[in-house]
């Protein structure tokens, strides 16, 4: 079965969702009284279909090679989406989802093959098939699971999520997309109780998209897996738990450090070994760079003066002029678990709110000196991303 055949055929499926989805409301769910704060279903499929339309029409004129016009903020397009279909009849927002249904299936029949794996009008790094899929069936079904989940009907969530991930899994192999595949069907397996299956799917997830960490521990629908030490391991070492479970800013500077550790360390993995010391300046070298923010991050790390770790690659000068001198991306992942480690702890057992003594000039408390790190990380973590695509090499994804 050709691309196209399998996009059309999830289509109507999700529509086929959509529809039963209608049917199974009850008189109240269908006379609610909403509020933009709180929708009604009704509001749902309008929301829903708005936003099918709109994909299909910004579709249409970008495969046509047409200037697009710039869309509004998403929260301000919602409220203009509230705003005209609220007053509509329960009839008139089931004949626009049917019309907005027919559009979009006209607009990927019109689509060749190639189209549908191009870029989308979306962003470059998405392809059109998977903006298509996301408008038409998975944001309606996020927004339908809510009102499932609300009547207590967790076994209906669950099997809806597993056959969307039978469907929409064999469309591309790459770790993007079989990693939020794996994401959604360990959703589905907690809900239906099934904790180990789950957590398998989940470890998979977290494998190919790391950045789903930080998400996970905030998921409704892993709530069954949140306090199980199988869980924990997968999102977090255990000096790391010991800083989200201080507090809400010790928790917020750990979760944001261990999404750029992560990126950082996906940085230096994704540098070819020929190259690593290599740069047309000192400061262009990825060794280099991937050392001095690991040594800053380690210095701003000390809790008393003249702490500092024994380790030989606190010796090393990032700077210096003989790149051999330079640690190899092995020691240098090595140094980086270690000084991690002293960040947690520096994070779980201070008081941020203590003043700032050992480095004044990154602000008045120990809650400055752990953003100015960070800051200062991420800035160089930057440099870092961009040197690596000027050699043509993928970059870690946005965390």
């Amino acid at each position: 079965m050709s691309l196209k055949d399998q996009i059309l055929q999830i289509l109507v499926i999700g529509r086929e969702l959509e529809v039963e989805f209608i049917a199974g409301l009850t008189d109240a769910e269908r006379a609610y009284e909403s509020t933009f704060e709180k929708w009604s279903a009704k509001d749902a499929v309008a929301h829903a279909n708005y936003w099918q339309d709109v994909r299909a029409t910004r579709a249409r004129v970008w495969i046509e090679g047409k200037e697009l016009e710039s869309l509004s903020q998403f929260e301000q397009a919602n409220y203009q989406c509230y705003d005209r279909y609220a007053g509509q009849t329960w009839a008139e927002i089931e004949t626009f989802a049917q019309q907005a249904h027919e559009k979009m299936q006209e607009t990927m029949q019109g689509m060749s093959e190639e189209a549908l794996e191009g870029p989308s009008e979306e962003s470059e790094d998405r392809k059109m098939w998977e903006t298509l899929i996301g408008s038409a069936f998975t944001h309606k079904l996020l927004h339908y699971s809510d009102f499932y989940h609300e009547r207590g009907q967790h076994e209906v969530v669950s099997r809806l999520w597993g056959e969307w991930a039978d469907l929409v899994s064999p469309l591309d192999d790459g770790a993007d997309w079989q990693g939020r595949v794996s994401y959604n069907a360990a959703c589905s397996l907690a809900l239906a109780g099934d904790q180990q299956a789950a957590l398998e799917k989940l470890r998979k997830a977290l494998d190919l998209q790391p950045q789903l960490r930080s998400w996970s521990r905030r998921d409704s629908d892993l709530a069954s897996l949140h306090d199980l030490p199988e869980y924990k391991e997968l999102v977090a070492p255990d000096f790391w738990w010991k800083a989200i479970e201080a507090g809400p800013q010790a928790e917020a500077l750990a979760d944001q450090f261990m999404r750029a550790l992560s990126m950082f360390r996906i940085a230096i993995d994704a540098c070819p070994q020929a190259e690593w010391r290599q740069g047309e300046t000192l400061y262009q070298r990825p060794a280099g760079l991937a050392l001095h923010i690991a040594q800053s991050v380690n210095n701003f790390s000390m809790q008393k003066p003249g702490e500092q770790m024994e380790d030989p690659l606190n010796q090393i000068q990032w700077q210096v002029r003989d790149a051999d001198k330079l640690p190899a991306q092995k020691e240098l992942l090595r140094f980086l678990n270690e000084v991690e480690k002293r960040m947690a702890n520096l994070i779980a057992t201070s008081d941020l709110t203590a003043q700032e003594e050992l480095f004044p000039w990154t602000g008045f408390t120990i809650l400055s000196r752990v953003v100015y790190a960070l800051r200062h990380m991420t800035h160089h973590l930057a440099d870092l991303i961009m040197e690596l695509k000027h050699r043509g090499v993928q970059p870690p994804s946005w965390h």
